[in-house]
């Protein structure tokens, strides 16, 4: 209750430093990327896009303060120092975020909800498929990542796949028009975490370019004897390099030989009070012997032809591989004793694999029609997905008990962790496809301050799970924004989604049936602020979102129930304020209710979406003189806070906020002889606060702690 009163103080805070920077700041700071070359016949691209500035909103290259929709983004120079691991990670400071849904346990899947619903993330334009029931599911590694874009809201117009909540699009490293360049960097921090990350490329002729990068990295995890492991590569060719046509063929590979505890805590200990204490945070509750491992592949090609200055057709492609093996034991919230100390414990092993294919082709162009300029796109997709799996779920492994454990002095090796489902008992198969073709077509008018975008789609389905279905569906979007002269930008926009689904319904009656589509639909109003001449950007939105035939997973088990209907409706605002003096503040802020509002079940009505928060906000100031003695130097530090987060049963999870910090230092700066060579320092946590990121208490006792204070050190080098 307490954190309400920061809110408005929070809110007041951003506004007052906005308006003191207004006046002060007349353009954007400059980087060190923009200097000249020391050879001046020498073209050099870091390739880092404008901040203001979002292609996912409309595949088009369009300022966010003239998009009609919410849109953050989160750009390579904010991971880099920000010292981010995963896509969790980075989302911690966007606005409408329930970050880490699973905490310290499951680093190694992105799952987070964005504005009440899980959020589908697409690489280069091109979905990334995940596993519809089980574990085989790719994570894209942070030394990949060039820039992450977040769509809040429907999108499902211009890539068939959307949830009402929204979008995750990340953009990888592709090759730069630079003639040589290069960089390499170690880290070293708290649970003996690791990475060198080492990234090279250049020109191969003036049309031709190319890069190569790549990382090691790992860690042991807050719980017990877990462990993360992880080589992966990447290399990118770039055809026709600044000409009207060219060809980027992207290669990538990953192998995660170990990927920590996927485990979890009893809700007995610690969200509920339990005589023996609290359970600690480095609890694992299964065996030192559990498994996971996990490899990736994808093969991606960027096809792009300018026949004008106005029109150019572009096209893509991904065949993506994943495929994963495990065999753990669980505790399942259940106490076996009546002092509350043993719980009782079940074992699971899956074998799974996914290949799909995705492509989209697109046209676009620009003309006048009298006073109204029109940019406009016709395009066609196709997704093709295929998953298999063989599980097992079970309290016995090669026919001996799975032994309960002590979660407040746990003892190891009574329980032999399963090699395959098949010593689990009979195990479960599962095969499931998905074909979807979408043609989609959008006009963005632009007349005076005015900006008008429509977009439609139809969208042919078919999924196999046991059963065929086939669906189809037109989706479409419209909204209009006005730009004035002071730089303040009113907007409104309705969006539609549509999602089918891949997931075993369970019923009832205990018959299962193929999951029906998820549709969506959505009305945001908002205003956005940029003063002309400043990189000063401000936006604000109310939105209302209702989706139908929501999945929710069923533990220990490959099924899902299916929801009538949820209603999300929020507020949000976020902000980016270069202040004088080389002070940089932003700031997020966001409040939602997510309910179910109508089910076959009058007792689900009403009640939230377990894993979804009420809000969550985030405040960073960083520091960085242009000149003098500490020039090269940068300071930061925030706040993150995330409401109350709905577990089940009546119940939540309490709100929290973390303290974080960071420093870096050029010592080119310092010292000519040392020019590309940098040191960092990067603190979350810094309070080592104990905390709850979700629980899962509908017929099961799961929680997930947090991440407790994690300090890492880097040194990088630059060329």
């Amino acid at each position: 209750m307490r954190a309400r009163p920061r809110n408005s103080l929070f809110v007041g805070a951003i506004l007052l430093a906005s308006n003191a920077s207004t006046a002060a700041i007349a353009a954007p700071r400059a980087t060190d990327d923009a200097a000249p070359a020391d050879n001046a016949d020498e073209v050099v691209v870091r390739g880092e896009r404008v901040v203001g500035q979002a292609s996912s909103g409309t595949k088009s290259d369009t300022p966010i303060v003239e998009t009609p929709q919410s849109i953050s983004v989160v750009s390579s120079a904010d991971i880099s120092q920000l010292g981010l691991a995963n896509l969790n990670q980075a989302l911690r400071y966007v606005a409408g975020v329930t970050p880490e849904s699973r905490g310290a346990n499951a680093e190694i899947y992105d799952q987070f909800k964005l504005r009440g619903f899980d959020a589908p993330r697409y690489l280069d334009g091109l979905r990334v498929f995940d596993s519809p029931t089980g574990y085989a599911n790719p994570q894209v590694d942070v030394s990949r990542i060039d820039r992450i874009e977040v769509v809040k809201g429907p999108a499902s117009v211009l890539y068939g796949q959307s949830s009402p909540g929204g979008l995750v699009a990340i953009s990888s490293k592709l090759p730069l028009d630079q003639q040589f360049y290069g960089a390499v960097s170690g880290t070293y921090g708290t649970y003996n975490l690791y990475n060198v990350d080492a990234d090279i490329g250049g020109w191969i002729d003036r049309n031709v370019l190319w890069r190569l990068y790549g990382a090691v990295n790992g860690a042991d995890t807050q719980q017990s004897f877990g462990k993360r492991r992880r080589a992966t590569v990447s290399g990118a060719v770039t055809i026709g390099a600044g000409s009207d046509t060219s060809l980027t063929v992207l290669a990538a590979y990953s192998h995660d030989p170990q990927n920590g505890n996927y485990g979890s805590a009893p809700a007995l200990g610690t969200l509920f009070a339990n005589p023996n204490g609290k359970i600690a945070t480095q609890f694992a509750d299964g065996e030192p012997g559990d498994f996971f491992r996990r490899e990736q592949a994808a093969l991606t090609y960027i096809f792009t032809h300018r026949f004008s200055e106005d029109w150019a057709f572009r096209s893509s492609g991904r065949y993506q591989y994943a495929s994963t093996d495990l065999g753990a034991i669980y505790q399942t919230g259940v106490a076996t004793d009546a002092t509350l100390t043993t719980f009782g414990r079940a074992a699971y092993a899956t074998d799974e694999k996914l290949n799909n294919w995705t492509f989209d082709n697109q046209l676009s162009g620009r003309f006048r029609t009298g006073p109204l300029t029109h940019q406009v796109m016709i395009g066609v997709d196709r997704q093709v997905a295929h998953s298999t799996e063989i599980a097992a779920f079970g309290d016995t492994v090669n026919g001996i008990a799975v032994t309960p454990i002590n979660a407040f002095h746990p003892g190891y090796g009574t329980t032999p962790v399963p090699l395959t489902p098949g010593a689990i008992g009979t195990p479960g198969s599962y095969d499931a496809k998905l074909r979807q073709t979408g043609l989609y077509a959008q006009d963005q008018i632009s007349w005076g301050g005015l900006r008008v975008t429509l977009s439609g789609r139809h969208d042919w389905a078919e999924t196999e799970n046991g059963a065929s279905q086939r669906d189809r569906k037109f989706t479409w979007r419209a909204g209009a924004l006005y730009m004035t002269p002071i730089g303040v930008a009113p907007y409104v926009s309705y969006s539609t989604s549509f999602q089918p689904q891949l997931g075993q319904v369970l019923r009832g009656d205990g018959t299962t049936t193929g999951a029906s589509p998820s549709l969506g639909r959505q009305i945001e109003a908002g205003v956005k602020y940029q003063p002309p001449g400043t990189a000063i950007l401000l936006t604000a939105a109310w939105f209302r979102i209702e989706q139908t035939n929501l999945l929710t997973a069923v533990p220990n088990s490959i099924y899902s129930t299916q929801s009538g209907k949820v209603r999300s409706q929020g507020v949000e605002a976020e902000a980016t304020v270069p202040l004088p003096h080389g002070f940089t503040a932003r700031a997020a802020f966001s409040h939602q209710i997510v309910k179910t509002v109508a089910d076959a079940d009058p007792a689900n009505i009403g009640k939230g979406l377990i894993g979804v928060g009420r809000g969550n906000a985030a405040f960073n100031l960083d520091w960085a003189p242009e000149a003098g003695s500490l020039a090269g130097l940068k300071l930061g530090g925030g706040l993150r806070w995330v409401d109350k987060v709905y577990a089940g049963s009546d119940s939540h999870t309490p709100s929290y906020t973390l303290f974080d910090a960071l420093l870096r230092y050029d010592l080119g700066r310092a010292n000519p002889s040392l020019k590309g060579l940098e040191i960092g320092l990067n603190a979350t946590n810094i309070f080592d606060r104990k905390y709850l990121t979700s629980c899962y208490l509908s017929s099961v006792g799961w929680c997930w702690y947090g991440q407790r204070r994690t300090v890492q050190g880097t040194i990088g080098f630059r060329w």
